[in-house]
């Protein structure tokens, strides 16, 4: 089951490429509907999310029962500058983030699935249930994507 969730994660960030690179560079920036995010907005949300959670992994492989900090997505764009970030950087950041934990997850012992960090919100998380989330919340993000491109 662990090389089928490593797989599912790899395959979504495949995707995620796929559909990134689908949209020409004029459209990145702009925002198909009022108040909505753009598609460079969902690719700078996506390297941060992904910074996020490969630290989380990585914790949860060395410490024994790490804290997982939830963050605040909201105060993002702003704090951390989307509409002036370069959305190639990020989807660089996006694909290197992935490419190394794909590795690393891939070659974790079967045991490694069990370990578990103990977020503030939902209480204890296991590695496996924290790479689905990540693999869920890439996929969640592709048909944002879909839904951009469609209403461009």
């Amino acid at each position: 089951m662990s090389q089928e969730i490593v797989g599912t994660y790899i395959a979504n960030c495949a995707a995620f490429e796929n559909v990134v690179r689908s949209i020409g560079a004029n459209d990145l920036s702009r925002i198909a509907k009022e108040g909505e995010w753009s598609a460079a907005f969902v690719i700078h949300h996506m390297a941060d999310a992904d910074m996020h959670f490969a630290t989380r992994f990585l914790h949860i492989l060395t410490v024994d029962k790490p804290a997982i900090v939830p963050f605040d997505e909201d105060v993002y764009p702003d704090r951390l500058k989307y509409s002036a970030r370069d959305a190639h950087d990020s989807l660089a950041s996006i694909l290197g983030l992935h490419k190394v934990i794909g590795n690393i997850l891939s070659l974790v012992d079967d045991s490694d699935w069990k370990r578990v960090g103990i977020h503030s919100e939902k209480g204890e998380v296991t590695l496996a249930e924290v790479l689905t989330l990540a693999s869920n919340h890439t996929k969640s993000h592709i048909g944002q994507l879909q839904e951009i491109i469609s209403n461009l």
